[in-house]
């Protein structure tokens, strides 16, 4: 998924620890096969190439990717949309030049995507989607990470290691707590005191790392899927849930929309929590 991914467990031997941690790379590197728009082999960029209205199987990774991608689209009325693959394609053009497309050429590559278009049913088990329209693309960089944190931590449980933390690209997903303490300690920005967190998942955005600046104005690694347009860069803030997949999606609509309003689109059962921790 080009970026680092990092793992801290308690184990009772070395030997359990390894095979553990060499399980989890295993599955991340199953679930970048299938979900990276990056990797032209990817399951997600063989459908580029699948006819329109002609149904493709997928993999139960894609599967629940979509489902909680679905979700968090209607939510957030549409301000996540992992169908916007070939707007996110030029607009990571437009960071490596630095220079801004032009709004017509923006809303014509938004005109592409809309979740709404991917058609999907089951017949004796087997998923399968296909998809309503040229040039829809899926881009799960919002939400991969997360996911892949949170199926490694799956990983290392399933070895009988509860004391877990995997962190990748950003995107923590938090087992249970280290032996003798009450949760592990991870920062919420540099003018804050470390937050004591475990069985959740955490997701941090903003512009550090990733950000494109044109006359002096930062604009948010992300755009707005619903017109295509720039929005601007809204800060860093960190985003706490039940598990790192909803952290991830969420803190991508929050880097659209606001803080704010990302925080009155999620319903109260979703049990989501936003920290702002450094204005933009």
């Amino acid at each position: 998924m080009g970026t680092r991914a990092n793992l801290v467990l308690y184990a009772e031997s070395e030997r359990l620890a390894d095979g553990a941690a060499e399980a989890a790379f295993a599955r991340m590197n199953a679930i970048e096969e299938v979900a990276s728009d990056w990797l032209l082999e990817s399951e997600v960029s063989s459908l580029r190439s699948l006819p329109r209205g002609e149904a493709a199987v997928m993999s139960e990774d894609l599967n629940r990717l979509l489902t909680v991608s679905i979700g968090i689209s209607n939510e957030s009325d549409g301000a996540f949309d992992v169908t916007c693959g070939a707007l996110s394609l030029a607009w990571r053009s437009a960071r490596r030049s630095g220079q801004m497309p032009s709004e017509t050429a923006l809303a014509a590559l938004a005109a592409t995507s809309g979740w709404n278009r991917l058609v999907r049913s089951e017949e004796e088990g087997v998923h399968l989607v296909s998809i309503d329209q040229d040039g829809l693309w899926l881009d799960f960089g919002g939400i991969g990470k997360g996911y892949a944190a949170d199926e490694a931590l799956k990983v290392i449980r399933s070895r009988g290691i509860t004391s877990a933390l995997v962190e990748l690209g950003g995107d923590i997903a938090i087992g249970a707590s280290p032996p003798g303490k009450t949760g592990w300690l991870v920062m919420a920005g540099s003018r804050t005191k470390p937050l004591v967190l475990a069985m959740c998942g955490v997701a941090t955005s903003g512009s550090t790392d990733q950000f494109l600046e044109i006359n002096g104005q930062r604009w948010s690694h992300l755009l707005d899927p619903r017109t295509g347009q720039a929005v601007a860069d809204r800060g860093s803030f960190m985003v706490i849930a039940p598990n790192a997949t909803m952290a991830d999606g969420w803190a991508s609509v929050a880097a659209i929309v606001g803080v704010e309003a990302a925080r009155a689109m999620v319903g109260v059962e979703d049990q989501l929590e936003f920290k702002m921790t450094a204005r933009p």
